[in-house]
C-alpha cells in the first residue's frame, strides 16, 4: 500500500487518509508528510480539491484533529475552512474555499474564476498547440465557422508575439494564453476547439461545447494505454488521473479513421458516440493544394533554393528528455557535416522540431540546413518538401497524402518502445517506408536515388488505404457541419 500513498490521486488520497486514520499513532515524521501533502491538496487553486475530500469526508475530518493541522495564523479563511472540515461541516468549508479561490485569482496575473455561473455567450475560441501556433485543424475550423457563424465572435490564442502580428495582419482577434482574459473567455465561450490539453482550472461547463480535435493518429502509446511513464516527479498514477480528468470534459474528439478510434477509445476511456470518424480538417491542404506551382511558392517563402530538392526531417520529443514542465530537448543524431558532404549539391534539409521541445536549434554555419520549427503551418513544410525522414512521431500518417517517399530514423527504437512509450504495433509493422538506425546508412540510401521507389510499393499503397480513406479534402466542411447542427439542435431544445 506504501507506493500508492501520497500521490495527487483520488485513490491515493483516500489511501493515505484511510490507512493513517487507522493507525493506532502517528509518528512526526509521518505528521510533517500528512501536513506537506494536506497543504498541496487544500490550495484553493487546485482543481481536483474536493474530488479528493468529499470522498470520505468522516475519516478526514477525525485525522486533521488527530495530527492537529492547522494553517498559519495570517491564514484567516484557511483556518475557518480547516475548523469546518474538522467538524464535518464540509458545506461551508466549500463555500469558504471557493472564496479563497476567488481571493486568490483575483490577486493572480493569470487565473480568473467566477464563483457563479455567467451566462453562455456566442464566442468560439480556438487553441492550437498551446498558443504557439495558429494551425493544424483549429485553423482550419476557424476559417470555415467565421465565415458560417458571423453571428458568432471567434478568438484564437496565441502565446506569441510574432504570431500575434501576423493574425493582426489578417483581423483575426486574439487572447493572449494564461492571462485573465484567456480564462474569462473560455469561461464564456460556447464552443472550445482545441488540438491539445487544456489546463484543468479552467472549468467546462454542461451547456458548453468542447470539440477535441487531437493532432495525430496513435502510433505511440497514449494515456490509460501506457504502462511506463517517463516523465520526471510524475508517477503512471498521477499522469493518468490527470489526463483522465482532461478528457471527461471533451464532449467529441476527432479521429482520422476507424484505427485511430479503437485506439483512442481504450487509451482516453471515451464511448463509441465521443469520438467524430470524420477525418482531420488539418489534411484537407495536403489534397487541396498538393501540386508544383504551391510548393515553388513555399520555398520562395521560407528562402529555400528553388533548384534544390527537401529533405523534412520531423523528430519526435523524449518522455524522459524535460527541461521542464512541457518542454523537452532535442539531440540531434544526424551528422549534419557528412549530409553537407554527401548531398549538399543537389538536396537542403529542413529540421522542423516537435512543438514540445524547448530551444532554438543553432545551424548558423550550415548554409543548406535550416531550422524551420517555427514555421506556422507543418503542412506548408510537408507540401514543399521531396521526402520526409521522422522517427515516432505521427506525422507520415498526414504526409503519406502526398505520395511521395518517407524513411525512418529510428536510432533508439528498442529504449523507445521498451522503456519510453511503447508502440500500438510492432514498430516495423506497415512502416510505408524503410528504417535506419545510424546516420550514415539514411544518407547513403537518400544519395543512391533508391527512395524516389518508395511510394510505388504495395506496402505504402495498403497503408493510405488503412489509414487515409478520410483524407478527401472535405473532412473541414463534415467537422463544421457536425458543430453548427450541434449549436442549431441545442437552441431548439431551450
Amino acid at each position: 500500500m506504501k507506493e500508492k500513498l501520497f500521490l495527487m490521486t483520488e485513490d491515493s488520497f483516500n489511501s493515505t487518509v484511510a490507512f493513517y486514520s487507522n493507525k493506532e499513532q502517528i509518528d512526526s515524521t509521518s505528521k510533517e508528510k500528512l501536513f506537506y501533502y494536506f497543504n498541496k491538496v487544500f490550495n484553493p487553486l487546485f482543481p481536483y480539491k474536493f474530488d479528493f475530500i468529499l470522498e470520505n469526508r468522516c475519516e478526514l475530518s477525525i485525522l486533521l484533529k488527530r495530527i492537529d493541522y492547522k494553517s498559519p495564523k495570517k491564514s484567516i479563511f484557511k483556518n475557518l475552512e480547516i475548523k469546518a472540515m474538522k467538524k464535518g461541516n464540509y458545506k461551508y468549508s466549500y463555500m469558504i474555499s471557493q472564496f479563497r479561490k476567488l481571493l486568490s485569482t483575483v490577486r493572480s496575473a493569470q487565473y480568473s474564476t467566477k464563483i457563479f455561473s455567467e451566462k453562455i455567450d456566442n464566442i468560439i475560441i480556438y487553441e492550437s498547440f498551446n498558443g504557439k501556433s495558429f494551425s493544424d485543424s483549429p485553423r482550419m475550423l476557424y476559417f470555415y465557422l467565421s465565415k458560417a457563424l458571423p453571428e458568432y465572435k471567434h478568438v484564437v490564442v496565441s502565446d506569441n508575439d510574432t504570431l500575434d502580428e501576423q493574425l493582426a495582419h489578417l483581423n483575426i482577434e486574439t487572447v493572449k494564453k494564461n492571462t485573465k482574459t484567456y480564462f474569462e473567455l473560455y469561461n464564456n465561450a460556447k464552443v472550445w476547439i482545441v488540438n491539445t490539453r487544456l489546463s484543468p482550472q479552467i472549468k467546462k461547463k454542461s451547456n458548453q461545447l468542447y470539440i477535441q480535435t487531437w493532432h495525430g493518429t496513435p502510433l505511440k502509446k497514449l494515456a490509460n494505454d501506457q504502462t511506463v511513464i517517463s516523465i520526471p516527479d510524475v508517477t503512471l498514477e498521477e499522469y493518468l488521473y490527470g489526463f483522465n480528468k482532461e478528457t471527461s470534459r471533451w464532449d467529441s474528439l476527432l479521429s482520422p479513421s476507424e484505427v485511430a478510434t479503437e485506439r483512442f477509445q481504450s487509451a482516453f476511456n471515451l464511448e463509441n458516440d465521443q469520438i467524430l470518424t470524420l477525418g482531420y480538417p488539418r489534411n484537407d491542404d495536403l489534397i487541396n493544394l498538393n501540386n508544383a506551382d504551391y510548393a515553388y511558392q513555399l520555398k520562395q517563402k521560407y528562402n529555400i533554393p528553388t533548384n534544390k530538392k527537401v529533405v523534412l526531417y520531423a523528430p519526435t520529443w523524449r518522455d524522459n528528455d524535460r527541461v521542464d514542465i512541457g518542454q523537452y530537448n532535442l539531440k540531434l543524431q544526424i551528422d549534419l557535416e557528412d549530409f553537407n558532404k554527401q548531398l549538399g549539391n543537389e538536396y537542403v534539409l529542413a529540421i522542423r522540431a516537435h512543438y514540445l521541445v524547448s530551444e532554438h536549434l543553432n545551424l548558423d554555419r550550415y548554409d543548406n540546413i535550416y531550422d524551420l520549427s517555427k514555421a506556422n503551418d507543418v503542412n506548408e513544410l510537408f507540401l514543399m518538401s521531396d521526402t520526409l525522414i521522422t522517427d515516432y512521431s505521427s506525422v507520415y500518417f498526414d504526409y503519406a497524402n502526398l505520395h511521395r517517399p518517407i524513411l525512418f530514423f529510428a536510432y533508439d527504437k528498442d529504449a523507445y518502445a521498451n522503456d519510453i512509450r511503447g508502440f500500438y504495433l510492432p514498430y516495423e509493422e506497415e512502416l510505408p517506408g524503410p528504417i535506419f538506425k545510424t546516420s550514415e546508412d539514411l544518407i547513403a540510401h537518400i544519395k543512391s536515388g533508391e527512395y524516389e521507389k518508395i511510394p510505388h510499393s504495395e506496402e505504402y499503397k495498403a497503408f493510405t488505404h488503412k489509414y487515409n480513406y478520410l483524407d478527401d479534402g472535405e473532412a473541414t466542411k463534415r467537422v463544421g457541419e457536425y458543430i453548427m447542427s450541434t449549436l442549431i439542435k441545442e437552441k431548439e431544445f431551450q
